[in-house]
C-alpha cells in the first residue's frame, strides 16, 4: 500500500505539472523521489563572526526553524546567536479522526512521510491521507523569514475538510542574557499574526498566513498543545506567557475546505525579527513575493541540475537518494563573497564556517564535476583573498585560527586536499588558460614561500606542527601526548616532499601554457631535486618520514600512516616503488581504522591504488563507503547523538542528529555517528564513484588529447547482467553520457553518448586495440574489459 501511495504521488506529479514542483511558469528538473524527510535549508546570511544567524534545520516531523543554539556536534557551537533559542514553526494536520503531530502517528496510522524535493534551498514533506495529497514545500525567503508552502489535492470526487495546526515553539536559551526572563505571546488580530516575544529582551517571532486563521490560542503547557492538536480543536484564548526557559506554544488553526477534484494551497510565514511592528511589514512583503522567491529557488536548483552528473542505471536506491544529499550538502557549504573573501568560499560546514586550502580543494574538485566556474572562483580566491602567502586559516573578518604553540601562523601544507593535483585537474578537464594565468602568481607565491619557511639547513621540507601537516596529533610527529600545536621542525615529511615535487612538476606546464616560458627551467631543477628526495626516502617497502636528529627514518612499531601513500597518489613514486607498494594497500583494507573513513585520507588513498594498477581493488573500497553510507543518510528516523559531551547539551525532546545530509567522515562502525553533520568534504564521495568506479579521468599531462576512461564494475556493487551508469559528464566544452553493462568474465558493454553528433574512439592504454564502436540510437558501444584503462577521443 505505502508503495502504491508513492507511486501515485509521483505520477500524479508528471501528470499535474501545475501541482506540486512546478510554480507558475517553472517546473523543476531536481530529481524528484522518495527521500528521507529531515534536512536543513540554506541560510546564506550566516557567518560565524560577522552575522552568525543559526541554522534552518528539520524539526520531526512537519516542522522547519531557527536553531540558533550550540548543536551536539563537533563544530556546532556555530549555530549559537548572541541572543539564543530554538524557535520552530511545527505543523500538525487534523483530517477527519487522523491526526499527525508527532513522528509515532505516521507510523500508527500506517502513512508514509517522505520528501519529494529535497534541495539546499526547498524541502517538502509528502503524504496521503484518504485521497488528499499533501505538500509542504518549505524555503527561507530571507533571512528572516521561513515560508511553508500548503498544498493539497482532493483525489476524491466529494469535498473533503483539513486543518493544518501551525505552532510556533519558542524558547529553550542555551544561556541566559539580561533580561531574558520569559516568553509572551498574544495575537495581532489586525494582521493576524501570533506575536511571541521574550520579555523583557529578545527576537520577537511572528506567525501568520495569507490565509484567515480560524483560532489562536497559546500555552506553555505541552501536554495541554498536545491535547489541543488531538481534539482539533479550534477554540481561541488571550495567550500567554512563561518564565525561562519555557517554551512557549502559540498556535494557529488553519481549516480549509477543499472540493472533489480540486486543490487548495496557502502560504505560512514564520517571521524574525526586533519588534512586532517591524515584523508586519516583513511578513507582509514575505507574502506578496512568497510565489516570486519560489520560483527563483526552483530555477537555482534547475540550473545546478542541468550541469550536475546523475546516476543511472542499477545503482541502489539509496545511493541514488545519497548522491542528491551529497551534492546539495556540497552546495550549501559553498557560500557567496563576504568581509575579507572576496570570491566564492569553502566554508567547511556551515555553522562556524572558515577557510582552509585543504577542504577547499577537495569540495572544489567535486564541485567542478558540476559547476566548473564556481569550483574555479573558489580555488581563485582561496590564494587570491589570503591574508598571507601561506594561506593562513581564516574566518571572514579577517582573522586567523591555527597558531601553534610557537605562535605561528599556520595554513594548511600542499598535501592536505592535493590542491595542485586538483588545479591540475580541473585545468586539464577545463582549459581556461586565463583562469591559470591569474591563479599562477599567488601559487608561485605559496611554493616559494614554502621554500623559503619550511625547509631545514639540508633543504628538507617538514611541517610546523601537525596541525599544518592536516593531521592533528599524528604518532608520525613524535611530539608528547600527540599535542597538535607543538612544533615538529625537526620531523622530514616525505608526503610534504612528494606534494611540493608534483606542485614544482605541475608549475612547468602551467608556465608553458601562460606563456611564462622564464620560469619552466627554474621548476624544471626544483622538480628533479624533489623527485629524487622523495624516491630515497623509501624504506624496507614503505615511504617514511626522517627525523632530521640523526637522519634515520622514523619507524614506529605496528603503526602506518597513509599519508605516505602521498608519492603514490601524485606520480613521484618510481615503478618499482609502486609495485613493491601493494602489500600495504591490503594493509589498510584489513585493518580499517579511521584513515579508512576520511575523506582526506581516502582522495589521495583511491589515487594511489589507482596509480598503482590495482583498480578493482579501489572500485570495491569505494563501493564499500557508499554500502554503509548513503543508507545511513537516506534513514527514515532521526539518529542518536553518540557523543558523550554533547548527549546534555539539548532539551532532550530535540537532542538527536538527522539523515538527509552528509556526515564530516563515513563512519566503520554503526556506534560512530561521523563526527560534524552537513560536512562539505563528507559530501565529497561523488568524486570518488566519478573517478574510480564510472572511471572518468584526465591525463595528468594537460597538452594531451582526450581523457581517459577505466570502468570498474566491483562485486560487492554489481552483478553480472546489471547497468550503471553517469550522465551529464564534461570533458572540456562538451558533454557526455556513459553506461556500462556488466557481461561475463569481466566483459562490459560501454554505451556513450554525447549532447550533440559527437563520435567516439576509444583506445586500450593497456593493449594496442583502438575500437572505432558502433553507433545507434542509444549512442556508440564498445566492448571492454572491467578494469582497464583507455584512451577517449570525442570528435
Amino acid at each position: 500500500m505505502k508503495r502504491l501511495t508513492i507511486l501515485f504521488i509521483v505520477l500524479f506529479l508528471i501528470i499535474n505539472p501545475d501541482v506540486g514542483f512546478s510554480q507558475g511558469n517553472v517546473e523543476s528538473h531536481f530529481p524528484v523521489d522518495n527521500y528521507t524527510p529531515f534536512g536543513y535549508l540554506d541560510n546564506p546570511h550566516h557567518s560565524f563572526v560577522l552575522n552568525p544567524s543559526g541554522a534552518i534545520r528539520s524539526v520531526p516531523p512537519l516542522g522547519y526553524g531557527f536553531w540558533c543554539r550550540r548543536l551536539p556536534w563537533p563544530y556546532g557551537e556555530g549555530a549559537k546567536t548572541p541572543i539564543n533559542y530554538l524557535s520552530f514553526l511545527h505543523l500538525s494536520v487534523a483530517q477527519g479522526k487522523v491526526r499527525l503531530h508527532n513522528s509515532e502517528d505516521f507510523e500508527a496510522a500506517g502513512i508514509e512521510l517522505n520528501s519529494q524535493y529535497h534541495s539546499k534551498n526547498i524541502m517538502s514533506y509528502n503524504f496521503e491521507v484518504d485521497g488528499l495529497v499533501y505538500d509542504i514545500r518549505y524555503f527561507l525567503s530571507s533571512e528572516n523569514t521561513l515560508v511553508a508552502k500548503v498544498h493539497v489535492q482532493n483525489n476524491n470526487w466529494r469535498s473533503k475538510k483539513f486543518t493544518v495546526l501551525a505552532t510556533n515553539i519558542y524558547g529553550y536559551p542555551e544561556t541566559r542574557w539580561w533580561g531574558s526572563d520569559g516568553v509572551t505571546t498574544a495575537n495581532n488580530g489586525d494582521a493576524d499574526l501570533a506575536a511571541s516575544k521574550i520579555w523583557a529582551y529578545g527576537d520577537v517571532f511572528t506567525l501568520g498566513s495569507d490565509k484567515q486563521a480560524t483560532a489562536f490560542k497559546a500555552t506553555a503547557d505541552e501536554e495541554q498543545w498536545n491535547s489541543w492538536i488531538d481534539e482539533n480543536d479550534i477554540s481561541s484564548n488571550d495567550g500567554a506567557s512563561v518564565r525561562m526557559p519555557g517554551p512557549l506554544y502559540a498556535v494557529k488553526s488553519y481549516d480549509t475546505k477543499v472540493g472533489g477534484r480540486k486543490d487548495a494551497s496557502f502560504f505560512l510565514v514564520l517571521t524574525r525579527g526586533k519588534t512586532e511592528a517591524s515584523n508586519v511589514v516583513v511578513h507582509q512583503n514575505a507574502l506578496n513575493a512568497a510565489h516570486k522567491d519560489l520560483d527563483a529557488f526552483i530555477r537555482d536548483d534547475n540550473a545546478f541540475y542541468a550541469k550536475a552528473p546523475a546516476l543511472t542505471g542499477d545503482w541502489p536506491e539509496t545511493w541514488k537518494h545519497g548522491w542528491i544529499y551529497d551534492w546539495e550538502t556540497l552546495r550549501m557549504n559553498i557560500r557567496n563573497p563576504i568581509g575579507n573573501y572576496k570570491h566564492h568560499w569553502d566554508a567547511m560546514q556551515p555553522f562556524t564556517p572558515r577557510v582552509v586550502l585543504g577542504e577547499t580543494a577537495i569540495d572544489a574538485m567535486c564541485m567542478s564535476y558540476s559547476e566548473m566556474e564556481l569550483a574555479k572562483d573558489m580555488l581563485l580566491g582561496v590564494f587570491a583573498d589570503a591574508l598571507a602567502p601561506n594561506l593562513p586559516c581564516s574566518r571572514e573578518d579577517g582573522s586567523v585560527n591555527m597558531i601553534g604553540a610557537d605562535g605561528l601562523e599556520c595554513g594548511t601544507a600542499p598535501i592536505w586536499g592535493m590542491p595542485f593535483f586538483v588545479i591540475n585537474s580541473i585545468y586539464t578537464r577545463d582549459q581556461d588558460a586565463e583562469w591559470l594565468a591569474e591563479l599562477y602568481p599567488h601559487l608561485k607565491e605559496y611554493l616559494d614561500w614554502w621554500l623559503t619557511n619550511r625547509t631545514d639547513d639540508d633543504g628538507w621540507f617538514h611541517a610546523a606542527n601537525s596541525w599544518e601537516s592536516g593531521q592533528d596529533g599524528s604518532m608520525r610527529f613524535l611530539i608528547p601526548n600527540h599535542d597538535p600545536g607543538a612544533a615538529a621542525s625537526f620531523v622530514r615529511t616525505v608526503d610534504i616532499e612528494a606534494a611540493m615535487a608534483h606542485a614544482m612538476t605541475r608549475m612547468q606546464d602551467f608556465a608553458k601554457i601562460i606563456g611564462k616560458t622564464e620560469d619552466v627551467a627554474y621548476w624544471k631543477q626544483l622538480a628533479g631535486k624533489r623527485v629524487e628526495s622523495t624516491r630515497s626516502m623509501f624504506v624496507d617497502g614503505w615511504f617514511r618520514d626522517f627525523d632530521a636528529r640523526n637522519n634515520e627514518p622514523i619507524i614506529i612499531k605496528d603503526y602506518y600512516d597513509i599519508m605516505m601513500f602521498l608519492p603514490a597518489s601524485l606520480g613521484i613514486a618510481s615503478q618499482q616503488q609502486l609495485q613493491d607498494l601493494h602489500p600495504m594497500f591490503h594493509h589498510f583494507r584489513n585493518n580499517p581504522i579511521h584513515f579508512m573513513e576520511w575523506p582526506s585520507f581516502l582522495f589521495p588513498f583511491t589515487e594511489a591504488s589507482w596509480n598503482a594498477g590495482i583498480r578493482m581493488f579501489t572500485a570495491e573500497e569505494v563501493a564499500k563507503i557508499g554500502n554503509r553510507s548513503y543508507p545511513r543518510h537516506d534513514e527514515r528516523a532521526v539518529q542518536p547523538v553518540l557523543i558523550g559531551k554533547y548527549e546534555d547539551l539539548m532539551p532532550e525532546k530535540y537532542s538527536f542528529r538527522i539523515p538527509g545530509v552528509a556526515d564530516e567522515f563515513w563512519p566503520i562502525h554503526v556506534n560512530n555517528p561521523g563526527g560534524c553533520e552537513n560536512y562539505g568534504w563528507g559530501s565529497t564521495f561523488p568524486t570518488l564513484v566519478t573517478r574510480n568506479i564510472i572511471g572518468y579521468r584526465e591525463n595528468l599531462d594537460p597538452f594531451a588529447e582526450g581523457y581517459l576512461l577505466c570502468p570498474a564494475l566491483p562485486s560487492n556493487l554489481v552483478s553480472e547482467g546489471q547497468t550503471l551508469g553517469m550522465d551529464n559528464l564534461r570533458f572540456r566544452e562538451k558533454r557526455f553520457s556513459i553506461s556500462y553493462a556488466l557481461g561475463s568474465d569481466g566483459e562490459i558493454i560501454a554505451t556513450l553518448l554525447g549532447s550533440g553528433s559527437e563520435s567516439f574512439t576509444l583506445q586500450s592504454l593497456e593493449g594496442n586495440e583502438t575500437q572505432q564502436g558502433s553507433k545507434n540510437s542509444d549512442g556508440w558501444k564498445f566492448s571492454l574489459k572491467n578494469g582497464q584503462k583507455y584512451l577517449v577521443k570525442m570528435i
